[in-house]
């Protein structure tokens, strides 16, 4: 360690992990969201000709979206700092505290969206709504097609929904590790300038007694 850069290695581990998990999380919901449209599409052509779906998933899908930008903000924040601690410690060590709020804003952010996010998928379901010339056909005779098709309207039983219900928790556990780090970081350069500061002011007054 040194003054310039305390706790340098800490933290670009921290935000090598951080940067990586986001990516990972990210990824996942990029993924989760497209599996959704591809389901959705698989669903309709099923269906015989003059049936018209409709799907209601507004709860898991909005929720879902958030925490994808989120993860893919936390992992771009966190590259743009590994590169500036790698390369600048210096002016990255000047936004310690910054850094550590950013991070917290963020987490704090995902932490919101990832526990509603996460009882949707526990506990609800999409709603599929059927129509045949003009009339809405029964909730049974929906249900009773979509298990006949192999398929479930349970988020539970989506795979990437659920893998989307626990890889941003990780992400998040980075998160709070980082945090961590950076404000340790920052009270470590605190602590290093104002016990560097008797020892300049002795310097000052040495030389001007001479």
């Amino acid at each position: 360690m040194s003054y310039n850069s305390p706790l340098k290695n800490y933290r670009l581990v921290a935000l090598a992990l951080c940067a990586a998990w986001g990516i990972i999380s990210g990824s996942i919901g990029l993924n989760a969201l497209i599996k959704s449209n591809q389901l959705q599409t698989r669903v309709r052509k099923l269906v015989p000709p003059g049936v018209t779906i409709q799907f209601h998933i507004n709860d898991v899908y909005q929720s879902g979206l958030v925490v994808t930008t989120v993860c893919a903000v936390i992992a771009l924040l966190a590259a743009i700092f590994l590169a500036l601690t790698q390369f600048w410690p210096k002016q990255a060590t000047k936004s310690l505290r910054i850094q550590a709020w950013l991070f917290t804003f963020f987490g704090l952010w995902l932490f919101a969206t990832q526990i509603p996010y996460t009882v949707f998928v526990a506990r609800h379901r999409a709603k599929v709504d059927a129509f045949l010339g003009g009339e809405q056909l029964p909730a049974q005779t929906v249900q009773a097609a979509i298990s006949a098709a192999g398929l479930s309207d349970k988020y539970s039983k989506i795979h990437s929904a659920v893998l989307l219900a626990v890889f941003p928790w990780i992400s998040l556990l980075f998160n709070v590790i980082l945090i961590a780090v950076l404000l340790a970081a920052a009270r470590r350069r605190a602590s290093l300038e104002k016990a560097s500061l008797p020892s300049l002011y002795e310097g000052e007054k040495a030389v001007s007694q001479a």
